[in-house]
Protein backbone atom coordinates (compact mmCIF):
# COMPACT_ATOMS: atom_id res chain seq x y z
CA UNK A 1 0.00 0.00 0.00
CA UNK A 2 2.89 2.14 0.69
CA UNK A 3 4.17 1.82 -2.88
CA UNK A 4 0.88 2.83 -3.82
CA UNK A 5 0.83 5.80 -2.46
CA UNK A 6 4.28 6.53 -3.37
CA UNK A 7 3.54 6.23 -7.07
CA UNK A 8 0.53 8.20 -6.83
CA UNK A 9 2.48 11.33 -5.22
CA UNK A 10 5.31 10.91 -7.72
CA UNK A 11 2.68 10.97 -10.60
CA UNK A 12 0.72 14.08 -9.08
CA UNK A 13 4.11 15.81 -8.45
CA UNK A 14 5.00 14.73 -12.23
CA UNK A 15 1.62 16.56 -13.17
CA UNK A 16 1.81 19.76 -11.33
CA UNK A 17 5.43 19.97 -13.00
CA UNK A 18 4.37 19.35 -16.47
CA UNK A 19 1.13 22.23 -15.42
CA UNK A 20 3.76 24.62 -14.58
CA UNK A 21 5.90 24.16 -17.97
CA UNK A 22 2.92 24.78 -19.90
CA UNK A 23 1.57 27.82 -18.09
CA UNK A 24 5.33 29.04 -18.19
CA UNK A 25 4.91 28.79 -22.10
CA UNK A 26 2.01 30.06 -22.19
CA UNK A 27 2.87 32.90 -20.50
CA UNK A 28 5.77 33.56 -22.77
CA UNK A 29 3.81 33.59 -25.42
CA UNK A 30 1.39 36.09 -24.04
CA UNK A 31 4.26 38.27 -22.99
CA UNK A 32 5.45 38.21 -26.78
CA UNK A 33 2.28 38.94 -28.36
CA UNK A 34 1.89 41.66 -26.08
CA UNK A 35 5.00 42.51 -26.77
CA UNK A 36 4.64 42.57 -30.61
CA UNK A 37 0.92 44.37 -29.98
CA UNK A 38 2.72 47.55 -28.71
CA UNK A 39 5.85 47.58 -31.18
CA UNK A 40 2.76 47.86 -33.95
CA UNK A 41 1.10 50.60 -32.15
CA UNK A 42 4.64 52.17 -31.70
CA UNK A 43 4.98 51.45 -35.80
CA UNK A 44 1.32 53.30 -36.26
CA UNK A 45 2.45 56.24 -33.72
CA UNK A 46 5.24 56.82 -35.65
CA UNK A 47 3.36 56.98 -39.04
CA UNK A 48 0.78 58.76 -38.21
CA UNK A 49 3.55 61.58 -36.85
CA UNK A 50 4.95 61.41 -40.04
CA UNK A 51 2.07 61.92 -42.02
CA UNK A 52 1.19 64.68 -39.48
CA UNK A 53 4.92 66.48 -40.01
CA UNK A 54 4.45 66.30 -43.79
CA UNK A 55 1.23 67.79 -43.83
CA UNK A 56 2.43 70.72 -41.49
CA UNK A 57 5.41 71.01 -43.83
CA UNK A 58 3.53 71.43 -46.80
CA UNK A 59 1.44 73.77 -45.51
CA UNK A 60 4.34 75.67 -44.33
CA UNK A 61 5.87 76.18 -47.53
CA UNK A 62 2.33 76.58 -49.14
CA UNK A 63 1.96 79.89 -46.67
CA UNK A 64 5.55 81.10 -47.49
CA UNK A 65 4.97 80.79 -51.16
CA UNK A 66 1.57 83.08 -50.80
CA UNK A 67 3.45 85.57 -48.40
CA UNK A 68 5.98 86.14 -51.01
CA UNK A 69 3.67 86.83 -53.46
CA UNK A 70 1.41 89.18 -51.15
CA UNK A 71 4.68 90.96 -50.26
CA UNK A 72 5.45 91.06 -53.89
CA UNK A 73 2.15 93.05 -54.23
CA UNK A 74 2.49 94.59 -51.37
CA UNK A 75 5.50 96.08 -52.60
CA UNK A 76 4.48 97.21 -55.93
CA UNK A 77 1.30 98.49 -54.17
CA UNK A 78 2.80 100.64 -51.69
CA UNK A 79 5.71 101.87 -54.87
CA UNK A 80 2.33 103.39 -56.76
CA UNK A 81 0.65 104.50 -53.18
CA UNK A 82 3.58 106.41 -52.18
CA UNK A 83 2.30 109.59 -54.16
CA UNK A 84 -1.08 108.69 -53.26
CA UNK A 85 -1.29 108.53 -49.51
CA UNK A 86 -4.52 109.63 -47.78
CA UNK A 87 -3.95 112.91 -45.19
CA UNK A 88 -3.69 111.52 -42.06
CA UNK A 89 -6.89 111.34 -39.91
CA UNK A 90 -7.77 114.27 -37.42
CA UNK A 91 -9.82 113.44 -34.04
CA UNK A 92 -12.19 116.04 -33.08
CA UNK A 93 -9.93 117.87 -30.08
CA UNK A 94 -7.37 118.64 -33.14
CA UNK A 95 -9.67 120.07 -35.32
CA UNK A 96 -11.12 121.88 -32.50
CA UNK A 97 -7.87 123.48 -31.45
CA UNK A 98 -6.99 124.23 -35.01
CA UNK A 99 -10.50 126.23 -35.72
CA UNK A 100 -9.92 128.18 -32.71
CA UNK A 101 -6.28 128.28 -31.34
CA UNK A 102 -6.16 128.53 -27.55
CA UNK A 103 -4.92 131.90 -26.62
CA UNK A 104 -2.50 132.39 -23.77
CA UNK A 105 -2.91 134.95 -21.24
CA UNK A 106 -0.26 138.09 -21.15
CA UNK A 107 -0.37 140.32 -18.38
CA UNK A 108 1.41 143.29 -19.38
CA UNK A 109 2.74 146.08 -16.59
CA UNK A 110 0.49 148.70 -15.95
CA UNK A 111 1.40 152.11 -17.75
CA UNK A 112 0.28 155.27 -15.90
CA UNK A 113 0.74 157.92 -18.42
CA UNK A 114 3.64 159.43 -16.42
CA UNK A 115 5.57 162.70 -18.01
CA UNK A 116 8.84 160.88 -17.82
CA UNK A 117 10.67 159.16 -20.96
CA UNK A 118 12.32 156.82 -19.75
CA UNK A 119 9.20 155.05 -17.80
CA UNK A 120 7.85 155.00 -21.21
CA UNK A 121 10.65 153.89 -22.60
CA UNK A 122 11.11 151.01 -20.11
CA UNK A 123 7.49 149.65 -20.42
CA UNK A 124 7.67 149.85 -24.01
CA UNK A 125 10.90 147.44 -24.52
CA UNK A 126 8.79 145.45 -21.34
CA UNK A 127 5.81 144.98 -23.68
CA UNK A 128 7.49 143.80 -26.36
CA UNK A 129 9.60 141.27 -24.52
CA UNK A 130 6.29 139.93 -23.48
CA UNK A 131 4.99 139.88 -26.88
CA UNK A 132 7.92 138.29 -27.91
CA UNK A 133 8.10 135.54 -25.41
CA UNK A 134 4.48 134.85 -26.16
CA UNK A 135 4.45 135.28 -29.12
CA UNK A 136 1.33 137.43 -29.33
CA UNK A 137 -0.69 137.58 -32.68
CA UNK A 138 -0.69 141.14 -34.21
CA UNK A 139 -4.93 141.27 -33.44
CA UNK A 140 -3.91 141.30 -29.74
CA UNK A 141 -0.97 143.66 -28.97
CA UNK A 142 -3.09 146.58 -29.48
CA UNK A 143 -5.99 145.27 -26.75
CA UNK A 144 -3.58 143.76 -24.63
CA UNK A 145 -1.66 147.03 -24.72
CA UNK A 146 -4.76 149.19 -23.96
CA UNK A 147 -6.02 147.17 -21.39
CA UNK A 148 -2.70 148.02 -19.24
CA UNK A 149 -3.20 152.00 -19.60
CA UNK A 150 -4.21 153.79 -16.42
CA UNK A 151 -5.04 157.05 -15.42
CA UNK A 152 -4.16 160.03 -17.70
CA UNK A 153 -2.92 157.82 -20.84
CA UNK A 154 -6.78 155.69 -19.96
CA UNK A 155 -8.00 159.09 -20.92
CA UNK A 156 -5.89 160.11 -23.88
CA UNK A 157 -6.65 156.68 -25.51
CA UNK A 158 -10.61 157.02 -24.98
CA UNK A 159 -10.35 160.59 -26.44
CA UNK A 160 -8.03 159.04 -29.92
CA UNK A 161 -10.88 156.60 -30.55
CA UNK A 162 -13.73 158.91 -29.85
CA UNK A 163 -12.00 161.78 -32.33
CA UNK A 164 -10.63 158.75 -35.06
CA UNK A 165 -14.69 157.26 -35.44
CA UNK A 166 -15.96 161.34 -35.59
CA UNK A 167 -13.48 162.03 -38.19
CA UNK A 168 -14.25 158.74 -39.75
CA UNK A 169 -10.67 157.68 -39.31
CA UNK A 170 -10.16 153.74 -39.11
CA UNK A 171 -9.40 152.71 -35.69
CA UNK A 172 -5.48 151.98 -34.72
CA UNK A 173 -5.41 148.05 -35.07
CA UNK A 174 -1.96 147.44 -35.13
CA UNK A 175 1.30 147.96 -32.79
CA UNK A 176 3.56 149.76 -34.61
CA UNK A 177 0.83 152.48 -34.96
CA UNK A 178 0.12 152.31 -31.34
CA UNK A 179 4.10 152.62 -30.57
CA UNK A 180 4.43 155.67 -33.02
CA UNK A 181 0.91 157.30 -31.22
CA UNK A 182 2.48 156.87 -27.48
CA UNK A 183 6.27 158.30 -28.65
CA UNK A 184 4.41 161.47 -30.06
CA UNK A 185 2.89 161.81 -26.94
CA UNK A 186 5.38 161.15 -24.30
CA UNK A 187 8.58 161.47 -26.27
CA UNK A 188 9.35 165.57 -26.93
CA UNK A 189 11.17 166.13 -30.37
CA UNK A 190 14.26 167.47 -28.50
CA UNK A 191 14.92 164.12 -26.75
CA UNK A 192 17.49 162.51 -28.89
CA UNK A 193 19.07 165.38 -29.50
CA UNK A 194 19.19 165.91 -25.60
CA UNK A 195 20.41 162.32 -25.63
CA UNK A 196 23.10 162.86 -27.60
CA UNK A 197 24.80 165.80 -25.55
CA UNK A 198 24.37 163.60 -22.26
CA UNK A 199 26.13 160.61 -24.34
CA UNK A 200 29.11 163.33 -25.17
CA UNK A 201 29.43 164.18 -22.07
CA UNK A 202 29.22 161.30 -20.13
CA UNK A 203 32.15 161.01 -17.70
CA UNK A 204 32.72 158.20 -15.30
CA UNK A 205 33.76 160.21 -11.87
CA UNK A 206 32.22 159.21 -9.08
CA UNK A 207 30.73 155.88 -11.16
CA UNK A 208 32.40 152.41 -10.94
CA UNK A 209 33.48 151.11 -14.30
CA UNK A 210 30.20 148.84 -14.70
CA UNK A 211 28.01 151.79 -13.52
CA UNK A 212 29.49 153.78 -16.15
CA UNK A 213 29.03 151.56 -18.80
CA UNK A 214 25.61 150.51 -18.61
CA UNK A 215 24.87 153.81 -18.76
CA UNK A 216 26.95 154.22 -21.83
CA UNK A 217 25.19 151.42 -23.29
CA UNK A 218 21.87 152.69 -22.26
CA UNK A 219 22.05 156.12 -23.82
CA UNK A 220 23.32 154.23 -27.23
CA UNK A 221 20.44 151.99 -27.10
CA UNK A 222 17.93 154.61 -26.33
CA UNK A 223 19.84 157.14 -28.92
CA UNK A 224 19.64 154.39 -31.42
CA UNK A 225 23.27 154.53 -32.13
CA UNK A 226 25.17 151.95 -34.29
CA UNK A 227 29.02 152.68 -34.93
CA UNK A 228 31.76 150.68 -35.22
CA UNK A 229 33.74 148.78 -32.04
CA UNK A 230 36.67 150.33 -32.43
CA UNK A 231 34.57 153.73 -32.28
CA UNK A 232 32.23 152.83 -29.16
CA UNK A 233 35.99 151.91 -27.62
CA UNK A 234 37.50 154.82 -27.90
CA UNK A 235 34.18 156.88 -27.18
CA UNK A 236 34.07 154.29 -23.66
CA UNK A 237 38.12 155.07 -22.69
CA UNK A 238 37.75 158.67 -23.09
CA UNK A 239 34.75 159.06 -20.23
CA UNK A 240 37.13 156.72 -18.18
CA UNK A 241 38.87 158.38 -14.83
CA UNK A 242 42.62 158.64 -15.67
Amino acid sequence: MSTHSSKSSESDIKSIKSLIKQLAKDFQSLSYRQLEHEAQIKELKMAKEKDESSQKSKKIRSHASSSQNHDSFGEESLRINEYYQPPPRRSRRDRREQESPREVRVDLPHFHGKENVEVYLDWEMKVEQLFACHRVSEERKVPLATLSFQGNVMYWWTSTERERRLHREPPIEYWNDLRGALRRRHIPSYYNRELMDKLQRLQQRTMSVEEYRQKMELYMMRASIRENESTTIARFLSGLNL
